[in-house]
């Protein structure tokens, strides 16, 4: 079974460098697709270093930052293989992370999202990880630090770790593995999201499709987080508004619509002070 590893990167800034090597390094990939969405000068010629160091990488380049999903989903376009391991620019994979992952998918009865298991500097478990399924009173416990008080984070990276592959509501977009006639299948990432939340939008539709979604417990790498050079402002407004996408999107009736665009604008209100 061929794996090829779609990457994104937009300004991911020094974490390019070690995410690069350690993909070169890790067992079982037979295709690597950059999507250059839109790098300085050093981490253009990182990624240039990589395609020159070995064939298996291919670069796309010329699209602009076109966001997240679009990007990735023409990196999957580009790529031959059977599976898809989608890779954030900031993670540094472990040897092995990529052989574990495909073997559990391929042992999961088709079809299947396999999510990995990404550690922070203290190896602790990295927040969105593993997810229940999100709703607005969800986000509403999340956001406004309700969680403090005891309500419920949808976010269950505190659980204690499972001992095999266990269903989830989510899984995180920075590692997961897919089938490529799977992803196709849900039509790939939804372009309407620029950045964030797509992840959590294709394990619903996956989900609604009857897609089994799991999490493997690991580690299979750490998350470096927080590297991009990018303004942070302007990330979380990319967020919020992708936030309140997804609440309109899985609205159901005209009740739940209006208090998912009342949910937007509250989103989209508490980023921009």
């Amino acid at each position: 079974m061929s794996v090829c590893a779609i990457v994104v990167s937009y300004r991911t800034g020094e974490a390019l460098k070690a995410c690069l090597a350690a993909l070169l390094a890790v067992e079982g990939l037979s295709e690597i697709s950059i999507a250059d969405n839109g790098n300085d000068a050093d981490g253009a010629a990182l990624i240039d270093a990589a395609a020159a160091r070995d064939g298996r990488v291919r670069i796309l380049r010329g699209q602009g930052n076109i966001g997240f999903a679009a990007a990735c989903n023409l990196a999957v376009r580009d790529a031959q293989a059977d599976v898809l391991a989608f890779v954030n620019p900031d993670v540094i994979l472990e040897l092995d992370a990529i052989t574990r992952l495909s073997a559990v998918l391929t042992a999961a009865p088709p079809p299947a999202i396999v999510g990995g298991d990404l550690r922070d500097e203290q190896g602790r478990p990295e927040r969105g990880g593993r997810r229940e399924r999100l709703t607005l009173w969800r986000a509403v416990t999340s956001f406004t630090g309700l969680t403090r008080l005891g309500f419920r984070d949808f976010n269950r990276h505190t659980d204690p770790l499972p001992n095999a592959p266990a269903p989830t509501g989510a899984i995180s977009g920075a590692l997961f593995v897919i089938r490529r006639a799977d992803f196709e299948r849900l039509g790939g990432f939804d372009e309407g999201y620029f950045l964030h939340v797509e992840d959590l939008d294709l394990c619903r539709r996956a989900e609604d499709a009857g897609m089994r979604v799991l999490f493997l417990p690991g580690p299979h790498g750490r998350h470096l987080r927080s590297t991009s050079q990018a303004d942070a402002r302007d990330i979380a407004r990319h967020k919020a508004r992708s936030m309140a996408r997804y609440f309109r999107k899985f609205a159901k009736g005209p009740l739940d619509g209006a208090l998912a665009v009342i949910a937007g604008w509250v989103l989209v209100g508490v980023v921009r002070r």
